[in-house]
């Protein structure tokens, strides 16, 4: 990519015309789109990419922004009018072909899962399942002869089954998304036989929800949806506008988990303007110990950038998220679950509000069960609750040894940021849910 193109030149007549930064954003992306049922496994494979270009002029605020799909330096200068004669005429770079994913034979595999939840189970239409593959290579240069590159790898699944269950209607509908594909292939296999497990026990009586102070268990899913809303307010950029909840908390806080970003050194670690994504610490359990920034932001802060800049793609502006942060409990056991004498097991649950502001959340609570004696038993009826999510973290006193990663995107700056949470499972002692029943009629 921009190996191919005169970048000396380039910045050269840059500055000529009187511009002081200049920064080179490029992108290409192989994708890979599955279609699969229960009959057939369809494929197809398409190429995109393009090039942003960031200028701004001396003592001046504004920025220029310029983005093109032509990877050429002639075409490059046209585009930025800076004048210059070839001779001779520059030939078009060579780009590689796309390589064909090998995926195709995994997802045959689970045809075979497709198949079996369609004889066992009266589905009431072909179940519908995507794939989606994405291999991108990115490069970053601020200065000729510094260029940065990172790559990201990602798989997105997208499940949905229609059926019908001693004459009951059931609709399921999932998104699974992760950078590693092997760890995707058992979320979607475990997904499956969980929804397997739902079908059978749809038409199950549910009970409302226990009121009073109760005790609650966290699966690791749900444990990292709620850390993905509490680290919003750890992004410099909300911080610096005021944003953030963090700026309304009492610090030291007082909590039992800590939070920290660990970059794997196998990979190329650049973010999406070329700063190295370097180990952070989090949080600590009692205070913010490193906010998320990049190039601009650190800035105002006066620190190094942590490596942070996120783009969806080049045609996009940059913005700020994390990247794979890991919640880590000061307590921790083989299971939580058997430290349930009487509660609640919440298995699935998701987060339809959240005020940045606040910190408080309106949860919606889709797969939650009875425990007795550290046992999963009766079905509870769906439910909503508005909460302090910092409350809620806080509340959190044992957490399991083991963990597992769970990819979520969230909308920022018009633009989709995939961030992936490595999580326990965890208990909190005491919670006032929002229930109808004294907690009384079941324990």
């Amino acid at each position: 990519m921009l190996e191919n193109i005169d970048l000396q030149l380039i910045y050269r007549l840059v500055q000529e015309a009187g511009y002081e930064l200049c920064h080179f954003y490029a992108e290409r992306t192989i994708t890979t789109d599955f279609e699969i049922n229960d009959k057939e496994c369809k494929s197809r494979h398409s190429e995109s990419g393009g090039l942003c270009i960031q200028l701004q002029k001396k003592d001046e605020e504004k920025k220029y922004t310029f983005r093109t799909q032509q990877f050429s330096t002639q075409s490059i200068l046209e585009l930025l009018n800076l004048s210059f004669d070839f001779s001779p005429p520059q030939e078009p770079p060579k780009v590689p072909n796309p390589t064909p994913s090998h995926i195709g034979k995994k997802l045959q595999k689970l045809q075979f899962l497709i198949r079996k939840i369609n004889l066992e189970n009266a589905i009431s239409q072909p179940v519908s399942f995507c794939f989606q593959e994405k291999q991108q290579t990115y490069q970053s240069a601020m200065a000729p002869g510094d260029i940065k590159t990172g790559e990201y790898h990602l798989g997105d699944v997208t499940l949905e089954i229609e059926t019908l269950h001693k004459g009951t209607a059931l609709n399921f509908s999932h998104q699974l998304s992760s950078t590693n594909l092997e760890g995707l292939w058992e979320q979607l296999q475990q997904l499956i036989s969980n929804i397997q497990r739902r079908i059978l026990l749809g038409c199950t009586e549910q009970w409302p929800v226990p009121s009073g102070p109760i005790a609650v268990g966290w699966s690791s899913q749900s444990i990292a949806k709620m850390t993905d809303c509490f680290l919003r307010g750890f992004e410099g950029d909300l911080v610096l506008k005021n944003f953030s909840y963090l700026t309304q908390l009492s610090l030291p806080l007082n909590y039992n988990f800590t939070i920290e970003e660990m970059p794997s050194p196998a990979t190329q670690n650049s973010d999406h303007e070329g700063s190295h994504r370097k180990p952070l610490v989090i949080f600590d359990g009692k205070q913010p110990r490193g906010l998320a920034t990049d190039k601009t932001v650190a800035q105002e802060f006066s620190v190094a950038s942590t490596g942070h800049s996120r783009r969806e793609s080049f045609e996009h502006p940059s913005t700020i998220g994390f990247w794979h942060p890991i919640i880590k409990g000061t307590t921790e056991v083989d299971s939580v679950l058997p430290l349930l004498t009487a509660g609640l097991w919440v298995e699935e649950l998701e987060i339809k509000e959240f005020d940045l502001m606040t910190g408080t959340g309106t949860l919606y609570f889709s797969q939650v069960n009875l425990v007795h004696e550290g046992a999963i038993g009766e079905s509870v009826a769906p439910f909503f609750w508005t909460v302090s999510l910092p409350e809620i973290m806080g509340s959190l006193t044992h957490f399991s040894n083991q963990t597992s990663t769970l990819g979520l995107f969230h909308t920022k700056q018009k633009q989709r940021v995939l961030t992936e949470f490595t999580a326990p499972s965890a208990l909190s002692l005491e919670l006032d849910l929002p229930g109808s029943v004294p907690k009384s009629h079941y324990w």
